[in-house]
Parts: C-alpha cells; sequence; structure tokens
C-alpha cells in the first residue's frame, strides 16, 4: 500500500459515508443500492472521495453489478464501487472483503 493510500484510514472512509446524504436509485428498483455524485460534494468531500476510490482501486475485489465487472471494497454491512464520479453501494449479503 502506498503512503498516500496508508494515510486514508478507514476513519475517513467511515467520514465520507456518514457525513453525505446517500441517494435511492430509483431508476433500478431490481438492483437496490444507494449513491452519492462527487460533483455536488464540497472541496474537502471530493478529496476524502478521491482518496476512498484510490483505496477501492488498491484494495477491492473483482465483481459485477448488472452486466458490467466493477471493484468492490466492504466496509460495515455496504460494498462500495465507483462508476465515473459516483460512489454507489449495496447492502451485503455475504461478506467477501471486510475493512
Amino acid at each position: 500500500m502506498n503512503k498516500t493510500l496508508q494515510e486514508f484510514s478507514l476513519d475517513k472512509c467511515k467520514e465520507l459515508i456518514s457525513k453525505n446524504t446517500w441517494t435511492f436509485a430509483k431508476t433500478m428498483p431490481e438492483t437496490p443500492h444507494e449513491y452519492i455524485v462527487r460533483n455536488v460534494l464540497s472541496k474537502s468531500d471530493k478529496k476524502l472521495f478521491d482518496d476512498f476510490k484510490a483505496r477501492i482501486d488498491q484494495e477491492g475485489y473483482s465483481g459485477k453489478f448488472r452486466s458490467n465487472s466493477y471493484l468492490y471494497l466492504n466496509i460495515g454491512n455496504y460494498k462500495y464501487w465507483v462508476i465515473d464520479n459516483i460512489l454507489n453501494r449495496e447492502k451485503n449479503s455475504v461478506v467477501v472483503k471486510n475493512i
């Protein structure tokens, strides 16, 4: 793990998770999940978003969402993944890797 990523602790992940409002993806009720969009975050939260994404990129595991493969990272009862500038989360049914 590189130094920048080491400095981005689990507490920082949880900070981003807890201080932002998650939106339920109404257009995909068959795949219930929530998301936050980077573009609407504060400057400091955009930095947290970028570091969170870097952590997913480095420590994540491969999985499918619909027909596409993404990298996921489990924290608590959720798995997280990024598509473009959107951080998504979905409740876990099985814990694959948990930090």
